[in-house]
């Protein structure tokens, strides 16, 4: 079941400000019952939890109920195992203490998934020393399968001193009646006029009582300012739809307001709305004037063009209003950082959070010399929130005058934060989208299933993966966690958003080492074949490459060129990398745990491939026709084809890059577009108009994108462009007339629809000739002098 309507758009603007859209609210959160059994510690035993030597139920120290339950010396951790569905929940509990630890030891209060097979646990910060009864809460935590977990009243390294722990409570956020999650528009709401202009939701259903066939789910765009209802359209509910509505009545200028509900069908009633989406319609040309947008393939792009970012982290440098300064510091040869010849777009250096005004236009002036944008930074970190030292957070007209520069890409949120922390971000989020519409806010989160929370958060969510932690074990570092974790954030944004990738240019420990060129590489590729739409690697600065030596030693200097290497690589593909994949020009792959992606680009074949195991494998690929020559890029060899196909060896965790000679018909064609299809919306079918009438037509299907319009009537062309017409009908007769509207898409393909009206206007009564007469001086008068003369005019028609 489908149903759709539409009604009259507001007047057109006479202006199109950009309008920093997307969700504007958080959904309100409902709190399932306590899952915890036992939680007071009421039941002797105490039942559900673990017990042992130097554990005990105190009635004498308690918070609430009869008993607490007491840790003295020596008591191991106590834990209690709960069977948890898939979902998001929250754990707390209080804690009080007297001369507990010290010197790295005290308790915890635990939320372990290892019970249930996942490598995770999220403890409390550690509690130490004498302390009255104190809440300690963790989470959301996201579970991403049905698992069992461990609530654990953990023993840090063994304390000394007393804690009582009381009333425990670990509870799931219940699932919303309709989870919402808007796919397109993909960037801050805006629907550019040269795009598709249907809006694109995707919806997770949980009805009341589970009974989904009494409710449908409702998608409306209304106006901001009026109220006014302009699309609504209607679907079946069921556990999963993709709920739509046409934008096309949206006008330049004007924000709206799209919006999800959850409706009873016997009442016609919503039960449920979740929070809306701002949307607001841009015209195609905004792009070029806009320092960042998103096109509707999820490109990244800079003043109108697609770029696949390649970006660097940076810290550890002071900062000027001196063009000199950064030129010397950043690119020179011999200075600081040396980033000359490095082919990056975008820079990040993440002390800059309180550097003026004059200091940051010098640098983002010096960048765009060298083609490189900037992110300002203003993030949460960990279980710290962005505050107010923070010059973007604490100043609106800062955030302005960083907009207003053609070098600021936008501002850096969020690193490895806790999901607490989210809430903070979406505000912050707010803020900035409004101060800077054309800009973007950027992430970088840990690859942990409530990745899904940031999704309307950040409009950049990135993941960091580092796997070359401590010493290197014996089968070599996990490097497919950067495959791993960029394949979670591009399932966070359902593939909808652009998401990216920082990669590890760092010692991570002392018992660590920094990647080879080789290894950052295999790395890099990787990110590319999960669909990474950029890369960042992290860091020139502090605690990375700043650190490896004072000054610029030879140990530095090589795994600068090593960098400089891998970047310049993959920037050489970048026409490569923005193109469509192209799947069916790779007909077999011999090996599953060879993962691809393909392109085909200026009739040559690209196939990235990536090893997805930690042991050597072969693969034999088969091409859509004879490849012609195969080579390896980058590594200076060419593979022999047998037919269509050619084989090759993988490392472990290996990467390559084949081109091939002949990209042929690329696999199985795309199927042709249909026509598009046009529609009036207004006025109705058999309507009656007069005076100057609006007509407004609908254009979807086709290419998707470039609808161009026309307007006849009777076959006479109507003035105007569409897809909104000022049709004036005393220039035609009244009576029964046929308004036709042809819409031509992209692809040059048309589609037109027709519409009956008739035409009444009031005819005016003929016109007679005016009346003149003197009303100064009388007739018959004598007059001397200069004499006034007056005269009054009646009929005719009444005017001029």
């Amino acid at each position: 079941m489908m149903t759709m309507t539409s009604t009259a758009p507001i007047a057109r603007a006479q202006s199109a400000p950009l309008i920093g859209g997307g969700l504007t609210a958080l959904p309100k959160v409902n709190m399932g019952a306590n899952l915890a059994q036992n939680p007071g510690f009421e039941t002797l035993g105490p039942t559900g939890w673990t017990a042992g030597s130097g554990w005990s139920q105190d009635q004498l120290t308690k918070r609430s109920g009869t008993f607490s339950y007491r840790r003295d010396t020596g008591a191991a951790t106590s834990s209690q195992n709960i069977q948890l569905k898939a979902g998001t929940y929250t754990v707390s509990g209080w804690v009080k203490t007297q001369s507990l630890g010290g010197n790295n030891t005290g308790v915890r209060l635990t939320f372990d998934q290892r019970p249930g097979g996942v490598f995770s646990w999220t403890p409390s910060d550690l509690i130490t020393g004498t302390n009255d009864w104190t809440q300690i809460t963790l989470g959301p935590i996201v579970i991403a399968a049905d698992q069992a977990v461990a609530i654990m009243l953990e023993n840090y390294n063994n304390p000394s001193g007393t804690a009582w722990f009381d009333d425990i409570v670990v509870q799931q956020m219940q699932a919303a009646a309709a989870d919402v999650f808007m796919l397109y528009p993909n960037f801050r709401g805006m629907l550019f006029d040269d795009q598709p202009q249907t809006l694109q939701f995707d919806v997770n259903v949980t009805p009341p009582g589970g009974d989904f066939a009494r409710y449908s789910i409702q998608a409306t765009i209304k106006d901001e300012a009026s109220g006014q209802v302009i699309a609504q359209q209607s679907t079946a509910a069921a556990a999963h739809v993709v709920a739509t509505v046409d934008g096309a009545a949206m006008q330049a200028g004007r924000g709206y307001l799209a919006t999800v509900s959850l409706v009873d069908l016997s009442s016609n009633s919503s039960v449920y709305d979740y929070p809306a989406y701002r949307v607001s319609k841009v015209p195609a040309a905004a792009r070029s004037t806009m320092n960042v947008s998103v096109d509707a393939k999820n490109r990244v792009l800079l003043k109108g063009v697609p770029r696949f970012i390649l970006g660097v982290y940076d810290a550890g440098l002071g900062y000027s209003s001196d063009p000199t300064f950064w030129e010397n510091t950043l690119w020179s040869a011999t200075g600081d950082r040396r980033m000359g010849g490095m082919n990056i777009n975008m820079y990040l250096n993440y002390w800059y959070g309180q550097a003026p005004v004059d200091a940051m236009t010098a640098l983002m002036a010096n960048l765009q010399q060298h083609g490189v944008t900037y992110l300002q930074t203003g993030n949460c970190f960990d279980k710290y929130p962005a505050d107010g030292g923070f010059l973007i957070n604490s100043s609106d007209a800062y955030v302005q005058q960083l907009a207003a520069l053609p070098g600021l890409a936008g501002f850096y949120t969020a690193d490895e934060c806790l999901a607490g922390l989210q809430p903070g971000v979406f505000a912050q989020s707010l803020r900035l989208r409004q101060l800077a519409p054309a800009t973007v806010t950027f992430s970088a989160l840990l690859g942990n299933p409530d990745l899904t929370l940031w999704r309307d958060t950040v409009d950049i969510l990135s993941t960091d993966p580092y796997p070359m932690y401590g010493a290197e074990p014996s089968g070599g570092y996990a490097l497919t966690q950067v495959a791993d974790w960029t394949s979670r954030a591009r399932d966070a944004v359902k593939n909808a958003r652009p998401y990216m990738t920082v990669e590890q240019f760092f010692q991570f420990t002392s018992l660590g080492r920094f990647p080879t060129q080789t290894e950052m590489r295999n790395m890099a590729y990787m990110a590319i074949v999960e669909g990474t739409h950029g890369l960042f690697w992290w860091s020139l600065g502090d605690n990375a490459l700043l650190a490896v030596c004072s000054g610029w030693c030879d140990q530095k200097t090589g795994y600068m060129n090593n960098l400089k290497s891998v970047v310049n690589e993959i920037a050489a593909l970048e026409p490569v990398l923005l193109a469509d994949d192209a799947a069916g020009a790779l007909t077999t792959n011999s090996n599953t745990a060879i993962k691809t992606k393909v392109k085909v680009v200026g009739g040559k074949g690209y196939v990235f491939a990536y090893n997805s195991t930690n042991t050597s494998q072969n693969a034999t690929f088969g091409w859509n026709t004879a490849p012609g020559t195969v080579t390896v890029n980058a590594e200076g060899r060419t593979l022999a084809a047998s037919g269509n196909n050619f084989t090759d060896t993988f490392g472990p965790s290996a990467a390559h890059v084949y081109v091939i000679g002949n990209g042929g018909g690329g696999g199985t064609p795309p199927p042709t577009p249909d026509n598009p299809t046009a529609a009036f919306t207004v006025p109705a079918p058999n309507a009656t108009v007069s005076a100057v009438a609006t007509v407004t037509v609908a254009a979807s299907g086709g290419s998707g994108s470039g609808y161009s319009y026309t307007l006849k009537v009777d076959g006479t062309t109507v003035p105007g462009t569409g897809p909104t017409y000022s049709w004036d009908t005393k220039t035609i007769a009244n009576g029964a007339h046929t308004l036709t509207a042809t819409v031509t898409d992209s692809a040059g393909k048309s589609g037109s629809a027709t519409l009956a009206v008739s035409v009444s206007n009031t005819t005016p009564p003929p016109a007679t000739n005016p009346t003149v007469t003197f009303t100064a001086p009388t007739a018959n008068a004598t007059v001397t002098g200069a004499t006034t003369v007056t005269l009054a005019a009646t009929g005719g028609n009444g005017l001029g």
